[in-house]
């Protein structure tokens, strides 16, 4: 019942079985009823006609109500002209009330309801004109209360009714909920990221749909919108990726010839200083179109090599020695803990930048010593988790799924002349890195004791063989 087809075409059939149950009860009762209060009505007269000949005579009267009683399986009460009872066949009827004998007196039949439908009529000499007494008959048991016996039949036609529109029903709630689902499918995989899906619509040209496109239902109008959107979106992302690409490439060139040009400059005491800030503001715009480019490249083409098994150790070590040598991160107390024999099916050059920027950050914003393991991982066999941790204030939980945006920087990373600021790109590589390997990256906490330093864990968590994307 969780799908909207089967809801809709539940709910359609569900009204259509009340509708046939309701009518079934109102044919069945009210014309039954309608129909047996005409004929006791007719037979009343009728018998009452008949007694009258015989009615001087009790035995012959008595005779004559047993006859009809079992003939015609009739409840009969003769009353005599005061309402007492004379003779009875049947079950008892009730007493006749004061109003009702003056009907009767009256030359009129009286109608009653209670316990069950009954009919008096007078019963008259038809030589003397005169007034003899009164019949009362009720019809017979089985059509004075409701039974499944007695509607068998209009439930037998109404079901067969109701069958024949529930399969008819069946392709409206389909053409009903078809698109809607489509819509629901198509907005899950935008969101997983796959901007080149479109949901599939009838199958119709360009041409006849743009010349029918007024004619076609409310829901296949919606379809054909979002499929615009979806298309606009995409061209708009492209568009996006493609100028950071090729501006980030074409930088390359004029920063290579500055570089050229920093080197010919003659050096002195007093030009030596300002040299070499111009150089490391040219190694930060290196690195930032580095991680650019290599964003983008993983985003449009996932690995473009076959993973290698790579073993941790020597990959680990690699990157604490690069870091050793880095000026941005040689003082930090670099530790590797790992076991010697761990490997992983990865790309290493990746996978070695991806933890380089993750040592990188954590001495930029965090704090010594900085710890970096590698352990398979308990709770999920076949991944490897890969954690580099510092002794920071840590990131807090409203910004670890924001640091992972492209450009973005904590309220750390953007104070003023802050020259170890980066430019937001070295995490968004990182899970770049980590999703291309089938992989995932989480920030948490070390601590949560109020007045000590909180720290911060950044777990890589990769299949030990390589699920590429």
């Amino acid at each position: 019942m969780k799908r909207l087809y089967t809801r809709i075409y539940f709910h359609f059939v569900g009204v259509l079985v009340v509708v046939g149950l309701l009518t079934s009860a109102v044919f069945s009762l009210g014309q039954r009823g309608a129909f047996w209060r005409e004929v006791t009505q007719r037979m009343s007269r009728h018998l009452s006609s008949v007694l009258g000949e015989g009615f001087a005579d009790p035995a012959l009267q008595r005779s004559m109500v047993q006859h009809m009683h079992e003939d015609f399986e009739l409840d009969l009460t003769v009353h005599d002209p005061q309402g007492r009872i004379l003779v009875t066949a049947g079950d008892p009827l009730p007493a006749l009330l004061p109003s009702e004998l003056s009907r009767l007196r009256a030359g009129r039949d009286v109608l009653r309801g209670h316990p069950y439908f009954s009919v008096v009529a007078p019963i008259q000499d038809r030589q003397r004109k005169s007034l003899l007494g009164y019949l009362e008959i009720a019809p017979p048991h089985r059509y004075r209360a409701f039974s499944l016996t007695a509607i068998s039949r209009p439930l037998l036609a109404v079901a067969l009714v109701l069958a024949l529109l529930a399969l008819a029903t069946a392709p409206l709630a389909r053409r009903i909920s078809q698109p809607v689902e489509r819509l629901t499918e198509a907005m899950r995989r935008l969101g997983a990221g796959e901007l080149s899906y479109r949901i599939p619509l009838v199958a119709m040209t360009n041409r006849i749909r743009h010349r029918h496109r007024s004619r076609l239902d409310q829901m296949q109008q919606l379809l054909s919108a979002w499929n615009d959107m979806a298309d606009r979106i995409e061209r708009l992302l492209r568009g996006q990726k493609e100028l950071l690409a090729n501006i980030s490439h074409e930088l390359r060139s004029p920063l290579a010839r500055v570089r050229v040009a920093l080197e010919l400059l003659p050096r002195d005491g007093d030009s030596d200083a300002r040299i070499a800030e111009v150089e490391a503001d040219l190694l930060e715009l290196e690195r930032l179109i580095s991680d650019v480019l290599m964003s983008s490249r993983l985003e449009a083409t996932g690995l473009s090599a076959r993973p290698q098994e790579v073993g941790l150790l020597p990959l680990l070590q690699e990157v604490q020695d690069r870091a050793g040598h880095d000026p941005l991160t040689k003082n930090s107390q670099i530790r590797v803990e790992v076991d010697a024999s761990l490997t992983v099916e990865a790309d290493g050059p990746l996978l070695r930048r991806a933890l380089f920027n993750l040592i990188e950050n954590a001495a930029k914003y965090g704090a010594p010593p900085i710890l970096l393991t590698a352990q398979p991982l308990v709770s999920r066999p076949g991944v490897i988790e890969i954690a580099v941790t510092d002794q920071g204030e840590g990131i807090p939980i409203a910004d670890r799924e924001r640091v992972f945006e492209p450009f973005y920087r904590g309220d750390k990373a953007r104070t003023p002349h802050n020259r170890t600021a980066g430019f937001g790109l070295g995490l968004t590589l990182a899970r770049r890195v980590a999703e291309a390997h089938g992989g995932s990256i989480e920030i948490s906490s070390l601590t949560t004791e109020p007045g000590r330093p909180q720290g911060c864990r950044v777990t890589l968590q990769l299949p030990r063989y390589s699920t590429r994307v």
